[in-house]
């Protein structure tokens, strides 16, 4: 029988996380900071000395081991959590080499952001084994993930994803079906969406959109969700406004003409120095300090 996460006074089982990148070393650091015992896999030893950089600021000197052998990884390992490129072919390859060398009960997940659970699990003898945790960068700071459920998933695996999640102090959503993107990045994207037809219109500068979302938008949400604003704002006001603005949406599909062109001239945003706006290495290191700053700050008045 697996272990009991909750139980406080347990031997906390090893977690072997599959991908060294910036997801994965913040992952990686998140469990070696609540006291698990924590392997890091990378096909790259360089790759596995930039996460060291990343973990130690988060866990200190934690219990960490890092190896360019995943049998090292996850032999004995109690959780996996893989990291690993966007590449279905490659996970359903991991995952398969993973559900031979890990142990019979040993909790599988995925970080995936875009390949459906379903698909991942597709080839495993047990696929009800796996589940999708998702989490969102940085790891140590954002206080939320989503737990997604592939078509096989069984009760028993969320419900320790959930215990798991619980024990390292995250927030959970559950997302109940195998959709594309999740919750968390539908609403990002939708939202993407209107605000990329809002400046290739002509409506609105790339500024103004963001400062009415900064200023606007994001402190609202950050008090109460879209629906429990609308149940505050009168749904017989949401239906009116609806039948006008609701048909005005852009209802775009392919990829947003600006994100492409950005692209094309090599564009990447911050990574670049330049995206929808010009970055300095300082100014980079600023924003992503506000951003941070800003979450641990709302997290704690929403705990308070």
């Amino acid at each position: 029988m697996p272990q009991d996460i909750n139980d406080k006074t347990r031997i906390r089982p090893k977690v072997a996380v599959l991908g060294a990148g910036t997801m994965g070393a913040g992952i990686a650091g998140v469990f070696a900071a609540q006291g698990y015992p924590v392997a890091v896999y990378s096909r790259s030893a360089e790759t596995l000395d930039k996460a060291k950089s990343r973990i130690v600021p988060i866990a200190g000197e934690a219990a960490v081991t890092y190896t360019t052998s995943i049998a090292d990884c996850v032999t004995g390992a109690g959780i996996v959590s893989e990291n690993l490129a966007e590449d279905v072919t490659l996970k359903q390859r991991i995952f398969g080499e993973v559900e031979a060398l890990a142990p019979a009960d040993c909790l599988l997940t995925t970080n995936t952001s875009s390949v459906p659970i379903t698909l991942i699990a597709a080839g495993l003898a047990r696929p009800e084994r796996v589940v999708g945790i998702h989490w969102f960068n940085p790891p140590a700071v954002m206080p939320l993930v989503e737990i997604v459920r592939g078509e096989k998933t069984s009760d028993e695996v969320v419900d320790r994803a959930r215990a798991l999640c619980a024990d390292i102090g995250k927030d959970v959503i559950e997302v109940k079906t195998d959709i594309a993107g999740f919750v968390v990045n539908r609403l990002q994207y939708a939202i993407l969406r209107e605000a990329l037809h809002l400046v290739e219109v002509g409506a609105a500068s790339i500024e103004d959109v963001d400062r009415a979302v900064e200023t606007t938008l994001a402190p609202r949400w950050s008090a109460a969700g879209p629906l429990r604003l609308m149940d505050m704002a009168g749904l017989d006001t949401v239906e009116k406004v609806s039948r006008i603005l609701m048909p005005a949406l852009d209802r775009s599909e392919g990829i947003p003409s600006l994100v492409s062109r950005l692209c094309e001239e090599g564009a990447f945003g911050t990574k670049s120095g330049r995206g929808f706006y010009d970055w300095t290495a300082e100014e980079v290191a600023a924003a992503i300090a506000r951003r941070d700053d800003t979450v641990r700050l709302l997290t704690e008045r929403r705990k308070a």
